[in-house]
């Protein structure tokens, strides 16, 4: 039984940053369009009373508008479905089902009508997913829609596994593409793999700090790596790679813990393809997987079975303590202008200052 008997109190409650996870072969827009139907329908099968309702149609004149503007609830129950029967002495047919009856038909839902629409319900989703890739998705409910801007301007990492499979290429690497060459994977050992990681995160923290214009033989740069992260000022940067590593190995499938900023699933793929020929091989992508986003984890998602109405607004209450500005301030950040700025939270009741590098 549910725990609210008033629709627009619950309705209320649906504003926050909302944390699902996303399974592989649904697209987001999809899982979007599932989670409002949810709530909508979650929503339309409360008991509220309806005194509101009585005062503005004491006649059969009463306007749309007032209708619109109360809500509903479901109070007629289901009919008994069985089988009908026969009276021989007359042809007529005898249903043995009774209709229910409603003792004031002001009050029926089919009077009221669907208070709550799935359009009415705003969520917006925040670095969105390909339809194969799977993991923490966050979104963005209600007034949570506001809140995506600070997590994308806070430039957390996300955390991935991404899978792999050695000894084929195809158009697309991915599986599922038209494959255009086989080789040999016999050769690969796990060292091996473990090197090539470790060239490649080399490599991404070389590109960094080209990006900022900073000599990889200056004592500024020497300060900046041992400061800590550094972060990119948007997502206009190229992929940024902070950890790579080989976390499963059984010939001919791998699985690569990336953390990374500004990511796509194209690119992960291109990753996986350049892996295996610097191996002296090929591979393709089978999945990839989003583990974490910033302070996000699995624990805070929900999974598929859980997208109703009491979960999701319990998820929101719960992703409140993710949304404070000790959370949300993060290090150092690559930007263009070398002039210190303040990050505050929503309400501005925290500050916190940030130390820029000259791009």
């Amino acid at each position: 039984m549910s725990r609210f008997n008033w629709a627009p109190a619950a309705s209320r409650l649906l504003n926050g940053i909302l944390c699902v996870y996303k399974p592989a072969e649904l697209p987001t827009s999809r899982v979007i369009e599932v989670i409002k139907g949810n709530l909508a329908r979650g929503v339309w099968c409360f008991k509220i009373k309806v005194t509101l309702m009585k005062q503005y149609c004491k006649s059969l004149f009463f306007s749309i508008t007032d209708l619109n503007a109360l809500p509903c609830y479901k109070l007629e129950s289901k009919m008994r479905k069985v089988d009908p029967t026969y009276d021989l002495a007359t042809p007529m047919v005898i249903d043995e089902s009774s209709p229910v009856l409603s003792d004031d038909l002001l009050e029926h839902r089919l009077i009221l009508g669907q208070r709550y629409l799935p359009d009415d319900i705003r969520i917006q989703s925040l670095h969105n997913m390909q339809r194969h890739s799977s993991g923490v998705l966050l979104l963005g409910v209600g007034r949570g829609v506001f809140q995506l801007e600070h997590i994308a301007l806070s430039r957390l990492l996300r955390v991935y596994h991404v899978r792999g499979r050695f000894g084929l290429a195809t158009t697309n690497f991915s599986p599922k593409g038209k494959i255009t060459e086989r080789t040999s994977y016999r050769h690969i050992t796990r060292s091996r793999v473990d090197r090539v990681c470790a060239a490649i995160q080399s490599t991404s923290k070389i590109r960094m700090l080209k990006y900022a214009g900073i000599d990889l033989q200056s004592q500024e740069a020497y300060e900046l790596s041992a400061s800590g992260l550094l972060r990119p000022e948007n997502s206009q940067s190229p992929p940024i790679l902070y950890s790579t590593k080989c976390v499963e190995f059984q010939l001919p499938d791998f699985t690569l813990e990336i953390t990374s900023i500004n990511e796509f699933c194209d690119y992960f793929k291109n990753v996986i393809h350049d892996i295996g020929l610097q191996l002296r091989s090929t591979a393709v992508c089978t999945g990839i997987r989003r583990l974490r986003y910033g302070h996000f984890e699995l624990s805070h998602a929900l999974l598929r079975k859980h997208w109703n109405l009491e979960s999701i607004i319990d998820n929101l209450h719960q992703n409140k303590s993710q949304m404070t500005a000790e959370k949300l301030c993060t290090g150092l950040i690559l930007q263009e202008h070398n002039q210190p700025e303040e990050i505050t939270d929503g309400k501005g009741s925290a500050e916190c200052q940030e130390k820029n590098i000259t791009a």
